[in-house]
């Protein structure tokens, strides 16, 4: 087993929503969605990225601060239960309603995410 340091961590649960999978980040209650897990992951992963880099860029760390509602925080929990039962137990009974994981940002990749900058842009009002 590899061992892996991270600076980053974020529990996210992905579930079937509407016809297409979502994935939720706890700690900061965003959402990707995507027609597989793969593009719902990836869309997460990019609106986090953009709200690290943002909270950075203002300097106001609590813009990262937004906790999902407590069910999200339950519906984990029992998700990540369940796939250590069928996982390490073996238990064939169990079927998964969603999908427990964590995203993991290394140092590098944190700090690639603090120095880039968004661009102004010109407000639009209709």
């Amino acid at each position: 087993m590899d061992t892996h340091i991270y600076n980053l961590q974020i529990r996210v649960l992905v579930y079937r929503e509407d016809g297409e999978f979502a994935a939720r980040a706890l700690e900061m209650d965003l959402l990707g969605y995507g027609k597989t897990e793969r593009e719902a992951l990836e869309e997460l992963k990019q609106a986090i990225q953009a709200q690290v880099s943002f909270a950075h860029q203002q300097g106001n760390p609590d813009l990262l601060n937004f906790p999902a509602e407590p069910e999200y925080f339950q519906r984990w929990e029992v998700a990540q239960r369940t796939a250590l039962r069928s996982g390490l137990l073996g238990d064939k009974s169990v079927k998964l309603a969603a999908r427990s994981l964590v995203l993991s940002f290394t140092p590098a990749e944190v700090k690639a995410l603090r120095s880039r900058r968004f661009k102004e842009i010109e407000r639009v009002c209709a």
